[in-house]
């Protein structure tokens, strides 16, 4: 009996210091990707993206759908407070959303959400957020599906890191298992550090795929 109160407290005791410690913890990541958030990304830019998938898409749409006679491209807007729009440029209007269900590629790669940090406080506010703990040197939250809500085996790691305050990496997992893992790189462009590459391994199949930005443009 002594024994089993024993685990009791000490469970109770682990339990109260990481809801203690990872909500202020969690409090300070959110502080600290807000802040350089407003450094480090502008509040709109538009860019490029190449993709394999986009290239054959792009390459099959019909003559009567493109305007002015510009090769059509696939474009991320992004403004603060919104997040991600994917558009085709040089198509007429009515097609230019054609793409758009490629948005969520780009929220589930997480850089969205430290590029516009209202994004990571509504999931925050819902209870939808956890902090993990440090591996290596980065931070580690567990995140989930807004409209699925908390599952113990469906959910995603993101790996921050903590001098940019950008999502390097995230892990999803469906029923325990791993299925896919995306690979965020960026460059310094003028005085922004911006994505330059995800890269989207699926594990289950084995294989991969890449999206490239090119030509930022700030306005």
């Amino acid at each position: 009996m002594k024994l089993f109160k024993l685990i009791v407290v000490i469970v109770v005791v682990v339990g109260l210091f990481v809801l203690l410690y990872g909500g202020d913890r969690l409090s300070e990541i959110y502080k600290s990707v807000e802040k350089y958030a407003s450094i480090n990304t502008p509040d709109t830019y538009s860019v490029t993206v190449e993709n394999r998938r986009f290239s054959e898409a792009l390459s099959e749409l019909p003559e009567d759908v493109l305007i002015g006679g510009t090769r059509p491209s696939v474009l991320i807007k992004f403004k603060k407070g919104e997040g991600f729009k994917v558009v085709i440029s040089g198509v007429k209007e009515e097609y230019a959303g054609l793409f758009s269900m490629y948005e969520d590629y780009f929220r589930f790669s997480g850089i969205s959400k430290m590029q516009n940090p209202p994004e990571l406080k509504e999931i925050i506010d819902k209870g939808l957020v956890e902090y993990v703990g440090r591996e290596g040197k980065f931070e580690i939250l567990k995140a989930w599906d807004p409209e699925k809500g908390k599952s113990e085996n469906s959910y995603a790691l993101f790996y921050i890191d903590p001098e940019k305050w950008v999502i390097v990496k995230a892990r999803y997992f469906l029923e325990g298992a791993e299925y896919v893992q995306a690979i965020n790189s960026y460059k310094k462009i003028g005085k922004y550090y911006l994505p330059d590459k995800i890269v989207l391994k699926y594990l289950g199949e084995g294989t991969e795929e890449t999206f490239e930005f090119k030509n930022y443009v700030f306005k």
